[in-house]
């Protein structure tokens, strides 16, 4: 190794131990190559990262976490970090991270313009050779970004902010009820429906065609448990909470 390749790997590690890591936990399994990883912010919200394996064995990466080296050993555990998808205007604060880490990692997202914190490869079109539907939420205008994920023979919707399923206990759990889906449990929160959703109608369109679904089988959401059952009746319940 070079001098000047050496000097310039001490910064990138440098700024890796210098990066905000806050508590994490280990990968879950909720399909064949499909996990969940949950962690948290500096308040005590819940955060998710989803994990897709592709049929080449490389990793598609929503939503990203950073870790310290256990955790990230344990991503690379399940496959090659390839491609990690910037789902949300407000969701990139682990992005350069992650390149850091990964200098090849390919970064898509759907509006390179909204993406300050690192440079964008390509759009989300590119995820379909990889075997994902991806694009905007109808109606959001902060570039909500929805998967279509395959699950051992069933499809799981991945929604990052507009969707959530989060339970909070405290001064964080009244502040939820103001702000979260109306009733509570999962749902469209208030303060995403006014900040970011500007064509309600059309997203009550399009929850309402997802419950007819019968392939999709489970909600994976950036904020909040999973779902794995009564996904239609979800669904259908958020759209008429809108």
């Amino acid at each position: 190794m070079s001098k000047i390749w050496a000097t310039r790997s001490v910064e990138r590690d440098a700024r890796r131990m210098t990066h905000p890591i806050f508590p994490y936990g280990a990968p879950v399994q909720l399909a064949p190559g499909l996990w969940q990883l949950k962690g948290s912010l500096k308040l005590p919200v819940p955060r998710n990262m989803t994990i897709f394996r592709d049929a080449n064995g490389e990793l598609v990466l929503y939503s990203v976490i950073a870790m310290h080296e256990d955790g990230m050993r344990a991503l690379e555990a399940l496959g090659r970090p390839a491609v990690m998808v910037i789902p949300h205007r407000r969701h990139q604060m682990d992005a350069a991270f992650y390149k850091e880490r990964y200098p090849s990692l390919r970064v898509l997202a759907a509006n390179p313009r909204h993406v300050p914190s690192v440079a964008v490869d390509g759009g989300l079109g590119e995820l379909q050779a990889r075997g994902i539907c991806a694009y905007v939420l109808p109606g959001n205008t902060y570039e909500d970004v929805v998967m279509e994920l395959p699950a051992g023979g069933s499809h799981a919707l991945c929604i990052c902010e507009s969707f959530g399923n989060v339970s909070l206990h405290g001064f964080l759990g009244a502040a939820l009820r103001f702000l979260g889906p109306p009733g509570g449990g999962p749902g469209v929160a208030r303060a995403v429906r006014w900040r970011e959703l500007r064509d309600i109608p059309r997203l009550k369109q399009w929850l309402a065609s997802q419950a007819e679904r019968a392939d999709l089988k489970m909600l994976l959401f950036g904020h909040g448990d999973a779902i794995t059952s009564n996904v239609q009746r979800v669904l259908l319940h958020a759209a008429d909470r809108l």
